[in-house]
């Protein structure tokens, strides 16, 4: 007797009124989002003239696309752009590695080691967040006295030093759920075989979390490549990054009145330089933290 095969019904989602209303929204909404973004990135391929005859909105249509700005920027040697996007790729990729490294042995040292109980290692990490909480202008002066004190002031030294250690609670408490609250099958099976904590750190636990670290070095990248409070103290020239000198060239447009038209292109290309990793950063993290939080499900 041949079975009959019933056709499955189609489960294809119905759109109800709420539904195509909440996508509404939420459209419209990204475009108020993201007009900002577009409107600064047509102002850096304008010239003289269109910025000051606009609004021209689309390349190609309603105006000609310019390069005057981006050379400019990248030739200039007295807005000396270049040295401040490298100091902040320089500062911002080597205070992640080391948060990242510090915290991750931070983490494995108190959740592998017992030292004082449970509760204490738990007021460790309570005690790491709460400084990280406090806000930045409270230490600001005293980070400045003692960079002063040890020469260490306009230094890439001082800002990798300073971006380590205020981003170092925020790399803990990402990891603490990546590497668990206690040791696992094959961290016991590479103890029983004679493996240091070293060796087990690197060959077992970092590679087995390697997506979740580099979600969470992400994160940290972004953070120390939007900070302002302490490159602008601690850098005031050579090792000065992004976003101070960005602050620095829109209070002199606005010490001008508005400024010339080309200064607002240039300065439209300069946000764009800056704008251009976080989106980058941003989307791959979230791309790597989606992928990992499907893997645990």
């Amino acid at each position: 007797m041949s079975r009959r095969t019933v056709p499955l019904p189609n489960r294809r989602p119905r759109w109800s009124m709420s539904r195509a209303l909440a996508y509404a929204i939420l459209i419209v909404w990204s475009l108020v989002c993201l007009f900002p973004l577009a409107w600064v990135l047509s102002t850096a391929f304008k010239g003289a003239a269109e910025i000051n005859s606009g609004p021209f909105y689309l390349p190609f249509l309603d105006f000609q696309p310019k390069l005057d700005a981006w050379i400019f920027l990248l030739t200039d040697p007295s807005d000396n752009l270049v040295a401040r996007y490298i100091n902040s790729v320089v500062v911002a990729f080597v205070a992640t590695g080391l948060a990242l490294l510090i915290a991750g042995m931070a983490v494995y040292g108190l959740t592998r080691f017992r030292v004082g109980g449970i509760a204490a290692n738990a007021g460790l990490l309570v005690a790491m967040l709460a400084i990280r909480v406090l806000p930045p202008i409270v230490v600001v002066l005293p980070l400045y006295l003692m960079a002063r004190a040890t020469g260490t002031l306009d230094t890439t030294f001082a800002l990798i030093v300073t971006y380590t250690a205020i981003n170092l609670p925020v790399a803990v408490w990402l990891l603490l759920p990546v590497f668990g609250t206690r040791a696992s099958d094959q961290e016991e099976a590479a103890r029983l075989d004679g493996a240091s904590h070293p060796l087990i750190f690197f060959t077992i636990i970092v590679p087995m979390s390697l997506r979740e670290i580099v979600g969470a070095g992400l994160l940290v990248f972004i953070l120390c490549w939007n900070e302002y409070l302490f490159a602008a103290y601690l850098a005031t020239d050579h090792a000065m990054t992004l976003p101070p000198w960005l602050v620095g060239q829109l209070s002199i447009k606005e010490a001008q009145i508005g400024g010339e038209a080309e200064d607002w292109a240039r300065f439209s290309a300069a946000t764009v330089l800056m704008m251009a990793p976080l989106l980058v950063f941003a989307g791959l993290a979230q791309k790597v933290i989606g992928r990992a939080i499907a893997r645990t499900q």
